[in-house]
């Protein structure tokens, strides 16, 4: 190992288990694409199966780390601890939450399981509840003269924040210094215009789910 070399046991966020920017997920799609598309037939059989077994072992990963909030499932942190499965934080304005974002992924990948367990069904039966108790109405993000800012909209569709804090489902921003706030303009504006704060990602499951079901 050189001086250059990441310990391996390094503790910065580089280490967990990263749903942020569904990294996972995209992983895990490319697996099963390998165990089962006949395009991917050059293969040998014995890489197949293990691309097989390595997307299954994901798949319980996944079910693994969603958060419980007083024994009741959520959704999932962008990262999570790859020992324990709890949520970690990741970059400095990436604390600890229950994500309104990368969960949506998650939930989706879920759903396009042939033959879902009852132990998926149940995750996401509590996912997309979770999705709908935490949705934001009247409320919309404009640009005035180039910074984002948050305004009353009554009949705007729903938005879903970013983070949420866990045990209170209250949405939170954070700028570089790491400290939690809970207005999108108590943040530097380098940070309040560089990071998707606000989204419509749970927009996608209500249909979803509805045909999964």
């Amino acid at each position: 190992m050189t001086e250059d070399t990441p310990s391996p046991f390094d503790r910065q966020y580089h280490r967990h288990i990263t749903f942020n920017d569904d990294t996972m997920v995209r992983l895990l799609h490319f697996l099963r694409e390998i165990a089962t598309k006949p395009e991917d037939d050059f293969l040998d059989p014995a890489r197949r199966r293990a691309a097989q077994a390595a997307f299954d072992r994901g798949i319980q990963c996944i079910l693994k780390c969603q958060v419980l909030v007083n024994g009741t499932p959520t959704v999932w942190c962008a990262q999570h601890d790859e020992v324990t499965l709890e949520p970690r934080p990741g970059r400095a304005y990436e604390l600890v939450s229950l994500s309104g974002a990368e969960s949506v992924r998650i939930l989706e990948l879920l759903m396009s399981l042939d033959y879902p367990s009852g132990e998926v069904i149940r995750a996401v039966e509590a996912g997309v509840a979770w999705f709908a108790a935490v949705k934001l109405t009247g409320l919309r993000v404009d640009k005035v003269n180039g910074d984002k800012v948050v305004v009353a909209d009554p009949p705007a569709p729903p938005l879903w924040a970013r983070f949420y804090e866990l045990g209170t489902n209250r949405p939170f921003f954070c700028g570089r210094d790491g400290v939690k706030k809970y207005r999108l303009a108590e943040i530097e504006a380098e940070r309040r215009n560089g990071y998707a704060w606000y989204g419509d990602w749970g927009a996608r499951l209500p249909p979803a789910y509805r045909k999964w079901k």
